[in-house]
């Protein structure tokens, strides 16, 4: 009765993870037929996956959702998969991997960037982002207040993403892991300033000032 009521679970999330990426591939296809975010309306997307807009709806209860997912299988479909930090190593370590996966799908990638529908499902992932660089980079931050902490998660995030990519790419011809390299090593300049400057706030000249008031900060 345990065996077989494992192998029936099992085949329900098979069946289940199938009709999901049936349904993020026909929202997939349509983009790629018509171009426009907009033509991929639920029941379109439904009409294609051959599934109700029930089973949409029940996958993806919200366009956000739709949209993430929709974003994930490109990523996937393109190898630029590699997923958040959970530290500060970790954004030192994929940062090298995250740029040889834009630097194997450069159009996909660049039309994430670019185009609106690309933007809009970048989007659905900017509070799954915030939340993972503000998480990774809580010790190197513990000091600032919370506008300076997103300050400087969000331009760490800046260059681990695809925008500082494609500007290394396209103004200064710097790409593979030459760009990786620059990238990482503006990171790990930024990470050795977060935790010598204490609570000195994310201002030009604030760190020094504090170094000279307080040699011990």
């Amino acid at each position: 009765m345990s065996e077989t009521r494992t192998y029936n679970s099992r085949l329900r999330q098979e069946q289940t993870e199938a009709t999901r990426e049936r349904i993020v591939a026909a929202m997939a296809d349509i983009l790629a037929e018509d171009g426009r975010i907009e033509a991929a309306t639920n029941r379109a997307v439904a009409q294609r996956a051959g599934v109700t807009e029930v089973t949409v709806y029940r996958h993806f209860p919200s366009r956000e959702l739709l949209l993430r997912g929709l974003w994930e299988h490109l990523n996937k479909r393109n190898g630029a998969n590699i997923g958040m930090p959970e530290s500060e190593a970790e954004i030192l370590e994929k940062v090298g991997p995250l740029f040889a996966t834009f630097d194997a799908a450069p159009a996909h990638i660049t039309a994430a960037i670019t185009t609106e529908h690309g933007r809009e499902m970048r989007g659905s992932l900017d509070e799954l982002r915030r939340a993972a660089f503000l998480d990774a980079l809580a010790e190197a931050t513990d000091g600032l207040s919370p506008g300076d902490k997103a300050k400087a998660a969000g331009v760490i995030q800046l260059l681990y993403s695809a925008y500082a990519w494609l500007s290394l790419r396209e103004q200064w011809n710097v790409r593979g892991q030459d760009a990786a390299d620059a990238a990482g090593w503006a990171i790990e300049t930024l990470l050795a300033d977060l935790r010598a400057r204490g609570s000195a706030p994310i201002k030009p000249g604030a760190a020094g000032a504090r170094t000279q008031e307080d040699p011990r900060s």
